[in-house]
């Protein structure tokens, strides 16, 4: 099997076998006017950019918690170290070194305009890794964001460039390629005709969930609709929320949805066409999705009503703002369909019958809370705590429940509180942007310093959200990128550092590893230092594993030498750990 993958991937990369023809993809209708035709002259010219690959970790469109996902992941196997290549003729024109996102990124400008993105690398080629680590030396930071200037580094289609890897925030090894057209817009290689295997698969429905809906005050107020026999009983109106998937041979990933559509009886009532997604735009996948159901099933339904500050709408077509309204007591047809980029499609069509009767009782006879209007600034006040959400936090309207909790939840969960512990909002009302909130908090001035404010979970978890201190006021203002339930607290308790071998080890392997965490305010900074000087040390955001490369550290072999790990919390809590050993 590993075998004829790694044959496959070759015969791509030498024109052996033909890309899947725009044919057969699906048609322009709904193609938010993009030019394929030229996507298409530009992207026939890449070449498959690893050296071998076994099927899709990811496709373009999968839907992502904050955004879509914008390029194809090619799975490596469970392996790190394969080489990646240039796609085209070009320029280096950035590379990024970092815990989170990309990881370690080399980005390629190409004379059409387009650039490539090669993310989640191991490394980079010794040419730009000498070049990087130098500029990481002389400026003691290994994180890096370093652009270039066109032409300082040409590189010709088929160049070694880097080799792939797990680095950021990547679920595995793999090499997540993607292609940006001259504005900048992900472009979805797919479409175009490019690296597509012939794929029979039809997508997969996993779920479908009618929620109903009514106007309440000003806001749209919902509520699960239940099956009764046979036939799903529903309320006058409500909307369709899909949970669905696509499947390919020989990629055991579930992968992005093309096209999802709804039916009422035969008629088209709702269409999301992806399409290119816009970084920007991509960002109002929330809005998108039914976040209650996210939030119960940590699955994604896309549904079919479509809030007033959702931008996405140039790539759906809705009759009645996505909600069916049934003005009668008849049995109606809801069909749902799903299909793939390359045409294949499913679907399941499922039986409603109007009786108001079953939810009468599901609506409350007024609202909880401060009205909160998607349009406009929001300012609420109480007693020691303010709230600002601003225009455009939220793609619809809503009300705002704003509360002290009992002071024994706070003691249940041992938080060092120096304010009353707030329940603010809904956490099922999703933010577009940060809202600011400002608590009343009585911080000892050896604490000021140290203060936060914290989020507090359901389970008792604590999370620190930031913030400053105004001893003036004595308030503690932070942002919050969603709602839920805070306090005032101080960290000071320094980040956890624990170092992989023991004093006066004699070190045989390549790396020196230690695992750094902070509980409370995260970590701020480290420093690792060889013999009194800087040496380079990677950090995993995802394991808080700190890799010390010993051949980068400028180091004479077969001596003793002492490391000196220093580790700083955002609140400027210190940990610093020495071992003395042999390399």
């Amino acid at each position: 099997m590993r075998k004829a993958a790694v044959l496959l991937a070759a015969a791509f990369c030498f024109g052996l076998l033909p890309a899947v023809s725009r044919a057969q993809s699906l048609s322009k209708e709904n193609d938010m006017g993009v030019d394929y035709a030229r996507q298409k002259e530009v992207t026939d010219r890449f070449i498959v950019p690893i050296e071998t690959y076994n099927g899709f970790a990811g496709t373009y469109g999968e839907l992502r918690g904050n955004h879509f996902h914008c390029g194809l992941d090619m799975r490596t196997a469970g392996v790190q170290g394969r080489k990646i290549y240039a796609a085209d003729d070009g320029y280096v024109s950035r590379i990024t070194i970092g815990p989170w996102g990309y990881g370690n990124m080399i980005m390629l400008t190409h004379p059409s305009g387009y650039k490539t993105i090669y993310g989640h690398l191991l490394g980079f080629a010794p040419k730009y890794k000498k070049l990087v680590l130098a500029k990481q030396y002389a400026e003691e930071s290994w994180n890096q964001y370093i652009d270039f200037p066109p032409d300082s580094l040409p590189v010709k289609r088929g160049d070694l460039i880097a080799y792939s890897g797990n680095t950021g925030s990547s679920g595995g090894p793999h090499l997540h390629f993607e292609v940006l057209d001259e504005n900048d817009v992900p472009v979805n290689l797919q479409i175009t005709g490019i690296y597509d295997l012939k794929d029979s698969e039809s997508p997969k429905i996993r779920d479908v969930r009618l929620v109903g809906c009514v106007p309440f005050y000003g806001t749209l107020y919902t509520f699960p609709l239940r099956m009764v026999g046979d036939t799903m009983k529903v309320c006058k109106s409500f909307y369709v929320a899909v949970d669905a998937y696509d499947v390919m041979a020989g990629t055991p990933g579930k992968l992005a949805v093309y096209k999802y559509e709804v039916m009422l009886d035969g008629n088209p009532f709702f269409t999301f066409t992806e399409g290119n997604i816009p970084t920007s735009t991509g960002r109002f996948i929330a809005s998108l999705l039914d976040n209650r159901l996210r939030r119960s099933t940590g699955r994604y339904f896309v549904k079919t009503q479509m809030d007033p500050a959702n931008l996405l709408s140039d790539r759906i077509q809705a009759e009645n703002g996505g909600i069916i309204s049934l003005g009668d007591s008849l049995v109606h047809t809801v069909t749902v369909k799903v299909t793939d980029v390359y045409g294949n499609s499913t679907e399941e069509e499922f039986k409603v019958l109007r009786d108001d009767s079953l939810y009468n009782d599901a609506v409350p006879f007024a609202p909880e809370g401060d009205f909160m209007a998607w349009d406009k600034d929001n300012k609420f006040f109480q007693d020691g705590l303010s709230v600002t959400v601003p225009q455009g936090a939220l793609y619809r309207n809503a009300f705002l429940k704003y509360y002290k909790a009992r002071d024994s939840y706070v003691a249940q969960n041992k938080i060092p509180a120096m304010s009353p512990l707030w329940r603010v909002g809904d956490a099922d009302i999703p933010l577009h942007k940060s809202a600011t909130i400002v608590i009343k908090a009585d911080v000892p001035l050896p604490y000021i310093k140290k203060a936060v404010v914290a989020r507090v979970g359901s389970d008792g978890s604590v999370s620190s959200c930031g913030g400053t201190y105004n001893g003036l006021t004595g308030e503690m203002t932070a942002t919050i990128g969603s709602f839920g339930t805070f306090c005032v607290t101080a960290d000071i308790t320094p980040p956890e550092v624990t170092v992989k071998i023991s004093e006066g080890a004699v070190v045989k392997v390549s790396s020196i590893k230690a695992v750094i965490r902070d509980r409370l305010s995260g970590i701020g900074s480290f420093r690792a230092e060889i013999d009194g000087h800087w040496v380079v040390a990677a950090l995993d955001g995802k394991t808080s594993t700190l890799e010390i490369p010993l051949g980068d550290a400028r180091i004479t072999k077969g001596k003793k030498h002492k490391l000196t790990l220093k580790v700083e919390d955002n609140v400027g809590n210190v940990t610093e750990v020495t071992r003395n050993f042999t390399w």
